[in-house]
């Protein structure tokens, strides 16, 4: 079963980068990860929120996530 991955930039990285450069969120879970590989074939939509504080848009995947030694991988 696929569920809805939604991956952004973490722009706290630009400020220290010992901090992940990715956030992905899935069932309300979120990973600070420092690389994200999708599988080919797989779509994905973009979601805009210009009026969060921070975040202002997100791609969103439809996949399984899977985090190992601070990579996330999407399948």
């Amino acid at each position: 079963m696929s569920d809805k991955v939604i991956l952004h930039y973490n722009k706290a990285h630009n400020d220290d980068p010992t901090i992940p450069p990715w956030v992905c969120k899935t069932k309300g879970v979120t990973h600070y990860v420092s690389h994200i590989t999708v599988s080919p074939g797989l779509g994905f939509s973009t979601k805009e929120t210009p009026e969060h504080s921070s975040t202002k848009a997100s791609i969103q995947v439809k996949g399984t996530l899977t985090i190992k030694d601070g990579e996330a991988f999407i399948n």
